[in-house]
């Protein structure tokens, strides 16, 4: 039995639709099914019933429910007290960050925290996997985008900065001498977006749809700078953040402000359960 399957039941417990579980822990509903079926036959006990609308827990299945919230409980006292007992400079702490942060200046923060606390470990990763870190209790605290979907119940978040976006475009760009767009102008305009299932992706694209057209994506980057370099090569257009165009001067292309607001909140987030005194104070001194 294995902790995440035990956050698993609680959000089919909470939602009482195995999708609308699976999307709150970011997972595929299949996957999720799968985990409680094997749960309930190594338990030999049906812990939902199921129908073609809803889940209802059984009997076990609340008793289950109660159980689990103590353990999740009790292994996060168990982690943050192990935590005082090792002290804070020797204690290990699990930081997730997201590739673009300079709005915040993650790295002078960093570099400060880490000369107080040592003890970090740094994984990079998209938005949408670092909550899915997070929920199985892999990291303690991810530097991320807010995610476009509610947040999960199971995590807070703390705001410390935003991405504004602008627009990217060629200078040979009729659009390119201009100082403002408006969404609703560039319909019949090719893109470069984002990778799917980034945050930024979900965004401008629903901005685009909110301006009335489906945005003609002709390719895909993950790096802003070869993004870039796409528009410079006359392959479309880019939605990036204002920052973006300080960092990487690329000539021939122009930044044109964007009239709808196109804002991507970043910030801090962690489990609700917690109780270790390091993600308190990365917490505090963010």
């Amino acid at each position: 039995m294995e902790l995440f399957t035990l956050q698993y039941v609680l959000a089919v417990a909470e939602y009482r639709k195995f999708s609308l579980a699976a999307q709150a822990c970011y997972i595929g509903q299949p996957a999720l099914s799968q985990q409680i079926a094997k749960l309930e036959k190594e338990l030999g006990v049906t812990l939902f019933v199921r129908n073609a609308h809803t889940v209802t827990l059984t009997e076990p299945g609340k008793e289950f429910v109660l159980r689990a919230k103590e353990i999740l409980q009790s292994v996060s006292a168990l982690q943050a007290e192990m935590n005082r007992f090792a002290g804070l400079r020797k204690g290990k702490l699990n930081v997730g960050v997201i590739t673009s942060l300079q709005c915040i200046n993650f790295g002078g923060m960093l570099s400060t925290f880490f000369t107080r606390y040592p003890g970090i470990d740094i994984v990079q990763s998209g938005t949408y996997d670092l909550i899915k870190q997070l929920n199985e209790h892999s990291l303690d605290v991810a530097f991320m985008n807010r995610p476009v979907s509610r947040l999960p119940s199971t995590l807070q978040f703390h705001k410390l900065g935003e991405d504004r976006y602008s627009l990217a475009v060629p200078k040979t760009h009729p659009l390119s001498r201009r100082e403002y767009v408006s969404l609703r102008e560039l319909k019949n305009e090719r893109f470069i977006f984002h990778q799917t299932g980034q945050v930024a992706f979900e965004l401008c694209r629903n901005a685009c749809r909110n301006a009335g057209f489906e945005p003609h994506i002709v390719c895909h980057s993950e790096n802003p700078t070869i993004g870039l370099y796409m528009v410079q090569g006359g392959l479309g257009l880019a939605f990036l953040p204002t920052e973006e165009f300080e960092h990487h001067r690329i000539d021939n292309i122009a930044e044109v402000k964007i009239i709808e607001p196109i804002i991507k909140e970043v910030g801090i987030a962690w489990r609700q359960d917690s109780s270790s005194p390091l993600v308190d104070t990365i917490v505090q001194f963010s």
